[in-house]
């Protein structure tokens, strides 16, 4: 079985301020699952996220996958 974590332990997991993890995970970058209104994070998940590979860009898109605007 999966361990899960709190979005305290994704922060200090993935180095980062507890409120960036909730961001990431309303915005569907970090997948987790609320329960009621608590967060809940699949360690294994998390880890996989770390290490996987960028998806390829298309051009026109920054690093962060945003569309550039045009100059």
């Amino acid at each position: 079985m999966d361990e899960i974590i709190t979005p305290s332990q994704v922060a200090a997991l993935l180095k980062i301020h507890v409120r960036t993890v909730y961001r990431l995970a309303e915005a569907g970058v970090i997948p987790g699952n609320r329960i009621g209104r608590n967060w809940r994070f699949s360690k294994k998940n998390v880890l996989e996220l770390v290490s996987s590979t960028p998806k390829e860009r298309t051009e026109g898109e920054d690093t962060a996958g945003h569309k550039k605007a045009a100059l």
